[in-house]
């Protein structure tokens, strides 16, 4: 048996070095900014956008505001369930651009969601739920379910 130790390893020699090189956040910084660099990748939205939505409540129910400028009504669609509305406006853009030269048509189509779901504290009367959209606006009225009082003997 003998021992090659002649033979190079494939790691790098100096893996951190190879680590930060990888990494393109850290090509235009030094070292000593790290942190920052750190700080400026979750301040990037990349993200969907979403909507603005406040939440009134009342004795009897709640009072859902949805700001939804440019959005046309039948791109909104909303789901109740026992104690929560879901918000989801669908967006689909179909673009064709025609080549006068080469008589081809291309056809790029686009499509994109946006959902918020806004949780009660109170069960709720999902059948009796209302909407309103206007300007923009979205308002939905969601009554609170009665709970049965009880007689302690």
């Amino acid at each position: 048996m003998s021992n090659d130790h002649s033979k190079k390893s494939n790691l790098p020699d100096d893996p951190l070095k190879e680590w930060f090189n990888f990494y393109p956040i850290f090509q235009d910084r030094p070292f000593r900014n790290l942190l920052e660099s750190i700080d400026e990748l979750f301040q990037i939205n990349y993200f969907k956008p979403r909507f603005r939505v406040d939440v009134q409540e009342e004795e009897d129910k709640y009072i859902v505001y949805a700001q939804l400028p440019g959005v046309s009504k039948d791109q909104i669609h909303l789901q109740t369930m026992v104690n929560r509305l879901t918000i989801t406006v669908y967006h689909s853009e179909v673009e064709t651009i025609k080549n006068d030269n080469t008589k081809n048509t291309h056809n790029k189509k686009s499509y994109s969601q946006v959902s918020r779901t806004i949780p009660f504290y109170h069960p709720v009367l999902e059948n009796r739920t209302k909407a309103t959209y206007r300007d923009g606006l979205l308002t939905v009225t969601v009554p609170k379910q009665k709970g049965n009082l009880i007689d302690i003997e």
